[in-house]
């Protein structure tokens, strides 16, 4: 925009500098004072004088829709707005795990800070596809009060991600709407007319002398006033008709740039089918479904996990998951090297699976007793007794058989009576060397107290992942996960080595 100097009887382009420590900003203004037109300024402005090579947006919008006039720019790989939930933390996630490789990278380039990168990739030393790369949030207010995983993600985000070409730029409506550990991490403060002169960061003098009404107009650090440019160059002077200035803006820019646009951002799928994964994926281990993060296949390794519970309504996808799993021990391996056991009081997955590798299926609680009493006394007879060596501790093998899978649907009706799978539980912690896997799907309606069941509490002590799906979100907090409301097969995996992830479940044909 432009300046006032009112000593100096002229007007100045009014200019930041984002290639230094007021690389991540914030525009904090009062309702209607410009914030978001002030955002598309910048943006247009950083699009107009840089390739979609060099510099790329990612924007979440939560206020008013803006940026999203701005998606057709070959500058910016993704828009998401406050019911774009999952976008929206996969643009997080995306640019999380671009700082984490960049890190990587610098070591491996022998630079020391992002002016060494960016000659690096103008000689040609690196592929990487991202130059300068901008996160911007429109209503930072908004983030704070519906994704609040996201904010505490974007505070330690911003701490060290301007070292590695990383830039935020943020709006909020007054300067309290941001944590004090956020405010010292922006160096680029912009401030337009204020709801109070009193919230003021740069002078209330000053803030107060800024005419009310008139959006754009704001104070500088140096206590002078300004004027935010409009985001068009059409030759139009007026904000009336800014969104056909913006529609023109990015139509002159994308008709006149023919080398590749701003990589795209890469979303969790809406369906994991088992038979379209590679052969390679599935060799000595389980899958169960793609995480949102790193977009890496999560699986079940015999070798560290001896255990799972799922917890989701009614046509979440938890049969579905038992049925992938059933399919892929059948398939893995030989009746020899592993058998399933299915207890499935709905008979959902009735005569679905059969043959050697089908150790025993029941369907009544009778059958379901039986079962777990013949499981008890083979598994006490796996049982390392004193004579078995520290060799064979360590390659299990002392004992000869098959693992056993034991495969739990609608486990809630195991509970409503005497709960079979009760003897299990003094085998869990030695499960690994028994060879026993114990998978539990249970309905979300009362999950809250199903936490403190025998089995489910001590699969819980012993670290094992845990699944949460769609779920009622009275039910509070499950495994560390607040519950919602999400699509068939998506859920939230809690696990040692994944952490705290989203996931989209695998699921196997019928």
């Amino acid at each position: 925009g432009v300046v006032d100097l009112p000593f100096q009887q002229r007007r100045d382009p009014f200019v930041i500098d984002l290639s230094g420590a007021s690389g991540n900003v914030a525009i904090v203004g009062g309702p209607r004072s410009g914030k978001s037109t002030m955002l598309r300024t910048i943006l247009a402005a950083l699009a107009l004088r840089h390739t979609p090579s060099e510099v790329q947006f990612y924007c979440l919008d939560f206020s008013g829709g803006a940026l999203f006039g701005l998606a057709g720019l070959p500058h910016v790989g993704g828009v998401a707005g406050r019911q774009d939930g999952d976008v929206a933390r996969r643009i997080v996630a995306e640019i999380a795990a671009l700082v984490e490789n960049r890190e990587a990278r610098f070591r491996q380039l022998g630079v020391d800070s992002m002016a060494g990168y960016r000659q690096a990739r103008t000689e040609g030393r690196t592929d990487d596809p991202f130059g300068d790369v901008f996160l911007l949030v429109d209503g930072w207010a908004v983030l704070r009060q519906d994704f609040e995983d996201l904010e505490a993600e974007l505070m330690a985000l911003t701490g060290r991600a301007l070292t590695y070409g990383v830039h935020v730029v943020l709006t909020a409506n007054r300067w309290l709407d941001l944590r004090l550990g956020l405010r010292d991490l922006v160096g680029g403060k912009l401030e337009l007319k204020l709801g109070d002169a009193l919230d003021s960061e740069i002078d209330r003098r000053a803030q107060q002398a800024v005419p009310a009404g008139r959006p754009g107009r704001g104070v500088t650090p140096l206590k002078l006033q300004y004027l935010t440019a409009l985001p068009r160059v059409d030759g139009v002077q007026g904000a009336d008709d800014l969104a056909a200035g913006v529609a023109n803006l990015v139509e002159s820019i994308r008709d006149n740039w023919s080398g590749p646009a701003a990589p795209p951002v890469r979303l969790l799928p809406v369906d994991v089918a088992l038979a379209d994964l590679p052969p390679e994926l599935v060799s000595g281990q389980l899958v169960l479904g793609m995480e949102g993060v790193r977009l890496q296949p999560v699986v079940l390794d015999p070798h560290q996990d001896q255990g799972l519970v799922v917890l989701g309504d009614a046509e979440s996808g938890k049969t579905s998951l038992i049925r992938s799993i059933a399919r892929q021990v059948t398939t893995l391996w030989q009746p020899t090297e592993a058998k399933i056991v299915l207890i499935d009081y709905r008979r959902s997955l009735l005569g679905e699976f059969s043959g050697e590798g089908v150790l025993s299926y029941a369907a009544t609680a009778q059958q379901a007793v039986d079962t777990v009493a013949g499981l008890v006394e083979g598994f006490a007879k796996r049982l390392p007794g004193s004579d078995v060596t520290p060799e064979q501790l360590r390659t299990r093998s002392w004992w000869t058989g098959p693992e056993i899978y034991i495969l739990v649907d609608d486990y809630d009706l195991l509970t409503s009576g005497q709960n079979p799978l009760v003897p299990l539980v003094e085998f869990l912690p030695q499960a690994r060397d028994i060879g026993l896997q114990l998978i539990i799907a249970r309905r979300a309606g009362g999950a809250s107290r199903a936490l403190m069941d025998p089995v489910v509490g001590r699969l819980r002590e012993l670290g094992q992942p845990a699944i949460v799906l769609s779920a009622p979100r009275d039910e509070g907090t499950l495994f560390g996960v607040r519950p919602t409301q999400l699509p068939v097969g998506r859920g939230t995996l809690v696990s040692r080595r994944y952490g705290t992830v989203p996931v989209q479940l695998v699921h196997a044909a019928r």
